[in-house]
């Protein structure tokens, strides 16, 4: 259960996967969103995991997604006259996204340092988030010109109320961990990435006090009043992406944010 960029250990119960990435920051590229989708269902399949922790490598969850790679993306889908390629693209990468949510076994999302764009879309998706004093949080796709397409703008509506989300997504503005903990989207903030480990194997052992069909249940039942209205949320988000910015305004957008952040 172990493939780059992301690393996998079993522990009691516990499935913790640490994101690795394909670029600096742990930026979401490459064959994390295959491999991804492939950990979930893995997971979900294994009776001896009660439990799903997300964390990032080092001192960042993560970053979001990696422009570089869909840069080089964007230019192939340009070059082969592609115009389904942003509708297509999108739908797969939420896919990876759905996989985390629908996972019957609990996810709790581990998160210090930055967890901006791709990566707060991504812990939405987890049923419980914890995060260290210092995370950070950021959903900047504005400006890219795009509308944030990978189940955010569904997913987060059922954490924290519009006004905020409204504020986060308009502005792209980053809050720190008082503040998503005051809004509600962080269960709790804890001193550092190992308190964050242990709250995680808190949670895990009370999870195991009880059968495993009740918690898958609870979560079913939970997600079965919001998931049809997530499904055609996404597939909104990622048709109007595709209609108003298109895969050569998004490559631009993203290009130039590149060019921005290596000037001195």
């Amino acid at each position: 259960m172990s493939a780059a960029p992301l690393r996998v250990t079993v522990d009691d119960g516990l499935a913790l996967v640490t994101i690795a990435g394909s670029g600096e920051g742990n930026a979401l590229g490459g064959t994390f969103w295959d491999d991804l989708r492939t950990l979930m269902t893995d997971v979900s399949a294994r009776d001896d995991i009660r439990a799903v922790a997300l964390t990032g490598d080092g001192d960042t969850f993560s970053v979001g997604m990696d422009l570089r790679w869909y840069v080089v993306r964007l230019r192939r889908a340009e070059r082969s006259h592609d115009g389904a390629f942003m509708d297509d693209d999108v739908q797969r990468l939420q896919g990876a996204m759905t996989a985390v949510a629908a996972c019957p076994k609990p996810v709790v999302a581990l998160i210090d340092g930055a967890c901006t764009g791709a990566a707060l879309e991504l812990v939405s998706a987890c049923d419980i988030r914890y995060a260290t004093r210092r995370a950070r949080f950021a959903l900047p796709e504005a400006e890219l010109g795009v509308v944030a397409d990978l189940g955010g703008l569904q997913r987060l509506p059922l954490l924290i109320n519009q006004g905020h989300l409204r504020e986060l997504a308009f502005t792209g503005r980053t809050i720190g961990a008082k503040r998503a903990a005051d809004i509600g989207l962080v269960n709790d903030v804890h001193t550092n990435s190992a308190a964050l480990r242990h709250a995680a194997r808190t949670l895990t052992d009370d999870i195991r006090r009880h059968p495993a069909h009740v918690m898958e249940g609870i979560k079913a039942t939970l997600d079965a009043a919001h998931r049809e209205g997530v499904r055609r949320g996404l597939d909104h988000c990622a048709h109007w992406n595709s209609i108003h910015t298109g895969a050569q305004g998004l490559r631009h957008a993203m290009t130039a944010r590149l060019r921005n952040a290596t000037t001195p």
